[in-house]
Formats: C-alpha cells, structure tokens, sequence
C-alpha cells in the first residue's frame, strides 16, 4: 500500500482531491455540530421517547 503512495506516476490528483473532500467534509460536520442551538439538541433528543410513548397511549386508548 506504501508503495502505491510513493510512486504515483501521475495518478495523485485522485488521492489529493479525495483527502480534500474528506476534510471539507468533516470540518463543515464539526462546525455544525459546534453552532448547534442546546434547544434543538434537547428537542432531537426527546424526539425517539415522545413516539414511543405516543404510540404507547395509543394502545392503551
């Protein structure tokens, strides 16, 4: 696998655009996750519980 990154011959456009798309990637994710509200964090949290006990009322009702 070393050798295929030490010896290019040509073919390193595709290793260096996709190392770049990768950070890009992964910088806006951890900038996203960074700026995010606390409400909306809390609100996306409690989302899973609030549909299992709808659901649970529901057949109960």
């Amino acid at each position: 696998m070393f050798k295929q990154i030490t010896d290019l011959s040509g073919n390193e456009w595709y290793l260096i655009a996709s190392l770049w798309i990768f950070l890009i990637f992964f910088i806006v994710v951890a900038i996203m996750l960074v700026r995010m509200r606390k409400d909306y964090v809390d609100y996306m949290k409690e989302i899973p519980m609030n549909d299992v006990e709808e659901q649970e009322n529901s057949i109960l009702h």
